[in-house]
């Protein structure tokens, strides 16, 4: 007797007890009798080389699981040998014991509990489930030089790197006893941060926020974007932190209660004779509301503690305090009141929520997700600067502040997309001035895939902003850039004998892997960007140099599919894959430093679906998700690269599995900290405090925008697909989704989805791209309207579609208007 069920995608968790096979096929006997239906709750992250890390589709016979996964859809059938499925369990040869039957239906029951389980399964919902253990906030202005953070702890954090929690100078508030309960953002286009902490029966809020600078006046020097706080012609401005805590004593009877602050600095720490100011070494002064005595503690003077006079709070009464902290040379003193800081509180509250950034192109009916997207946008303006008079998006405050060819590549498309190309131009012209006489770009000693990631970032911006005369005015840039990969494949065939002859030189890989070494990520990337380049030549009308190229192209590609061929391996659960590394590749995990290999799935567009390299990968990856995203495929070992889980969505939504891309979208989401923003690396939750990278990390802000955007519209060649990544959630009675004005390779795209309010159907009005209407407008069904298929919309046209949800088997009731 056999079982069948088709399409079940269970969590790894549920799968610990189940028996260990060499084979990716269990047997159905020791798949009932090993099934744990007496729990259906186990601890995330846990692995074992069972029914979800191998193919996924269950036949008559046995259980195989596919790359793709897939939603659960169980479907039984019981039959014997020698009989036909219509036979079933009519057949005389069948003999059934009640307790198999019992033992099936509760195998059919359980497998249906899984889709609910909660420990390791894609959350429905943005809850912060994988939250970092600690994180850190900017508060800074957009185009600041003076990057200001707030640790989880309220502390403000200074002059980075240092040993004070990773900066060389924390301020931290406190009273004795005081324990840290949540922290939280005003809005998240407000970064006020909102620290709440209990003593006893005081509770503690502390607010932390930057002044709000002058009005901005009007200019060349503003014509790029926001600016509000970044350089002048005289040097950095003087800019202004201030920390306000209001004391409540909730209990009955009254509170005696001794303020402090402590200041941990590599710089000198002076306290001023006048006993309201401290200076910290040259850049940072510190004003207090009240006389202070303080008491050095540490080596040298590396702490020192304020402490401010005893206060009798009485039951039921508040107590505020205001701290001030000026930061640059010259910097003068603030409004010295609480009422005075609480005006200008409420002045950075307005400066906010009037900022001009580009807010409201992408609107979700998920509450959670919105928010993600517009703490990113604000998020990435933030952490950007303005250098060589020219806006530099940057990845982050600390460790990765600069430019990063690939990291600012993804940053630029995600505010193109929002309709800001007159700050975006500017900063792929930034880029491009990093480009070296010989053609080549490489700002990372050994990656040389720079040059083919900066010439897929030039065609794309140029694509996304229709804009054919810019690209031929950089054409000699692009002209430089080809030519220069020649150089490098040159290089590599120097030794006849390397794996990497007629490649790429021995580079770096980034990612988690180090060294220079013959390896793959380089080729990838070179491989996108000549793609990228092809093409742009085409749509220039260079028809001979495109065909030259693509020559060129189809050598390069035959080269590494030879190396590929030669380099395939086989892992411990029989899937087929291809290492980064061609040597020296030893002890390393199969999934350490893919990210280049999702990134030729998309957006570099080398592969096709049915590739077995790429459903080898694929499979491969799968199989190692941990708390819903890959585990261990960065610097941190045994860790989560957070925004790898954007690569990881997208390479599934262009493999034509757009509910994955959805669910990856949401545990991507939930990897951030409460207060909107992401660490690059971490461990899994429960496995421990280490991290790796910066923090807000604004490749991961990117990431959220880009997934986000191509779950609702992507460009596969000259069509337009829309919904091929819409979460169910989205569908709920009474939801809107919105777009507007949205930039695509066809132009602006705008569309209104909007639920009924009894969720039986859904009006979509669509404003198509009209700079270069696409070939097809397609409409994706799938995994939202309880229907499959597609429908093709007008390309050229406004248009108006009821589209029915949750339908009977007739099919979808599509009204055009």
């Amino acid at each position: 007797m056999k079982l069948s069920a088709r399409r079940i995608g269970l969590c790894k968790s549920h799968c610990a007890e189940l028996p260990k096979s060499p084979s990716p096929f269990i047997p159905l006997p020791a798949l009932i009798a090993s099934f744990p239906f007496t729990s259906a709750r186990r601890g995330a992250g846990v692995r074992s080389s069972c029914i979800d890390e191998t193919r996924g589709w269950m036949t008559w016979s046995r259980l195989v699981v596919p790359p793709l996964g897939g939603q659960v859809r169980l479907k039984l059938g019981l039959r014997t040998t020698g009989c036909r499925p219509s036979q079933g369990l009519r057949s005389r040869h069948a003999r059934i014991s009640t307790f198999v039957v019992a033992k099936l239906v509760a195998f059919a029951l359980f497998a249906l509990r899984v889709v609910a389980v909660e420990t390791n399964c894609p959350r429905p919902a943005i809850d912060f489930c994988f939250a970092p253990p600690s994180w850190q906030t900017a508060i800074c202005l957009p185009d600041d030089w003076q990057k200001t953070l707030v640790g989880k702890d309220g502390a403000l954090l200074y002059d980075y790197p240092g040993k004070f929690a990773g900066f060389g100078t924390k301020i931290t508030f406190s009273i004795d006893g005081a324990q840290w309960l949540k922290q939280e953002l005003a809005s998240p286009r407000v970064p006020i941060v909102r620290t709440t902490k209990r003593a006893g029966q005081i509770d503690i809020l502390e607010e932390t926020f930057a002044a709000a600078p002058a009005p901005a006046r009007k200019g060349p020097e503003n014509e790029s974007g926001v600016r509000t706080g970044g350089e002048t012609a005289a040097g950095k401005p003087p800019r202004h932190d201030l920390l306000i805590a209001t004391l409540r004593n909730a209990g009955g009877v009254a509170s005696d209660l001794t303020p402090t602050l402590t200041i941990e600095s590599a710089s000198e720490i002076t306290p001023q004779p006048d006993g309201r100011r401290v200076l910290v070494g040259r850049m940072t002064t510190l004003f207090c509301p009240q006389p202070f005595t303080s008491k050095m503690s540490g080596t040298l003077t590396n702490r020192v503690v304020l402490a401010f006079p005893q206060t009798s709070l009485p039951p039921k009464r508040e107590f505020r305090l205001a701290f001030r902290v000026a930061r640059g040379e010259n910097a003068a003193a603030l409004p010295g009141h609480v009422a005075e800081a609480e005006s200008l509180r409420k002045k950075s509250q307005r400066f906010w929520e009037k900022l001009d950034l580009p807010y409201g192109r992408i609107e979700v009916p998920d509450a959670g997700v919105q928010a993600l997207l517009d703490s990113a946008i604000r998020n990435i303006y933030q952490a950007r600067e303005i250098k060589k008079g020219l806006p530099a998006f940057q990845v982050g405050p600390t460790c990765y502040r600069g430019l990063w060819v690939v990291d600012g590549s993804f940053l630029l498309e995600a505010i193109t997309y929002l309709g800001r190309t007159n700050e975006t131009r500017p900063g792929v012209k930034y880029l491009m001035s990093f480009q070296r006489p010989d053609g080549g770009f490489m700002l990372i000693d050994g990656h040389w895939k720079e040059t083919g990631i900066a010439l897929w970032a030039i065609t794309r911006h140029a694509r996304l902003t229709g804009d054919t005369n810019w690209l031929r005015s950089v054409w000699p840039q692009v002209e430089r850039g080809i030519a220069y990969i020649g150089v490098m494949r040159q290089l590599a065939s120097a030794d006849k004998s390397a794996p990497n002859c007629g490649l790429i030189p021995d580079g770096f890989s980034d990612g988690g892997l180090a060294d220079k070494v013959p390896e793959y990520t380089n080729i990838y990337w070179t491989l996108a960007g000549m793609r990228a380049a092809v093409e742009a030549a085409f749509w220039l009308g260079h028809a001979a140099q495109a065909a030259e190229w693509q020559r060129a192209y189809d050598d390069f590609y035959a080269a590494f599919r030879r190396g590929a061929e030669r380099d395939l391996k086989t892992d411990a659960r029989g899937l087929r894959y291809l290492p980064i590394r061609m040597a020296k590749g030893e002890g390393i995990p199969p999934q350490k430093a893919q990210w280049a290999f999702l990134h030729s799935i998309f957006p570099g567009k080398v592969f096709a679906a049915n590739d077995p390299l790429v459903q080898g990968n694929m499979a491969m990856l799968h199989a190692v998700e941990s708390q819903d995203l890959v585990f261990d495929t960065g610097w941190l070992k045994d860790g989560i690269w957070t925004y790898f889980g954007s690569f990881y969505g997208h390479a599934w939504l262009w493999l034509g599995d757009g509910q994955k891309a959805a669910r990856t979208l949401y545990a991507f989401g939930n990897h951030a900290s409460p207060l909107l923003c992401w660490r690059e690396e971490q461990k899994p939750v429960g496995q421990g405090a280490p991290v790796v990278g910066d923090m807000p990390h604004n490749w991961a802000s990117a990431e959220f925008i880009r997934l986000t955007r191509h779950c609702l519209a992507l460009e596969r060649g000259g069509e337009l697909h829309l919904f091929e990544g819409f979460p169910a959630r989205w569908a709920q009675p009474g939801a809107v989704t919105r777009m507007r004005d949205v930039l695509t390779e066809f132009g602006p795209l705008s569309f209104n989805f909007t639920v009924a309010k009894d969720g039986g159907n859904g009006l979509l009005k669509v404003t198509p791209p009209k700079r270069h209407p696409p070939s097809r407008i397609v409409l994706h069904l799938d995994g939202w309207t309880g229907q499959g298929g597609t429908m093709e919309l007008p390309a050229h046209r406004r248009s108006s579609h009821r589209i029915q949800i949750k339908v009977p088997a007739g099919g979808p009731d599509i009204e055009p208007k």
